[in-house]
C-alpha cells in the first residue's frame, strides 16, 4: 500500500517538475496550436494547429512534428530547388533555431494530452 503511494507520488511530482519545465515554451503557445518563429531583424512566424490530432498516439505525435517541420522551412524561406548543405549556414541556422523554439512546445504538447489520456487530469 504505501509502495503505491510512493509510486504515486513520484508520478506526481514528476508531472509538477517536467510541466514547470516547459512552463516557459508553454506561454508562448495556445491551445492547440504552436508558434513556429524564425530568427532574425525580419522574424517571420507561423501557427502550426494541433486540434485535429490526437497526441497520446505516436502517430499524431509524427504527425504534428511533420507540420512543424514544414512551418520550419516555410519560415526559413526553404528552397526545394537549392542544395541545403555546410554552404548555406543562415538557412542551418535559421532551422536550428527554429527548431529550439518549436520543439519545448511539441513536448510540452505531448506531454499534456498523455497526461489527459492516462486520467491525471492535467
Amino acid at each position: 500500500m504505501v509502495s503505491r503511494l510512493q509510486a504515486r507520488l513520484a508520478c506526481v511530482l514528476a508531472g509538477v517538475a517536467i510541466s514547470l519545465a516547459f512552463a516557459g515554451s508553454a506561454a508562448m503557445a495556445q491551445d492547440g496550436q504552436l508558434v513556429v518563429y524564425g530568427p532574425g531583424r525580419d522574424t517571420r512566424f507561423e501557427h502550426v494547429g494541433y486540434y485535429d490530432l490526437n497526441l497520446a498516439t505516436r502517430a499524431g505525435e509524427r504527425t504534428l512534428y511533420r507540420r512543424v517541420n514544414h512551418a520550419v522551412e516555410r519560415v526559413c524561406l526553404h528552397d526545394p530547388g537549392r542544395w541545403y548543405g555546410l554552404a548555406v549556414p543562415d538557412y542551418t541556422q535559421c532551422t536550428a533555431r527554429s527548431w529550439r523554439g518549436a520543439r519545448p512546445q511539441v513536448i510540452g504538447a505531448v506531454y499534456r494530452a498523455r497526461m489527459q489520456a492516462y486520467g491525471y487530469g492535467y
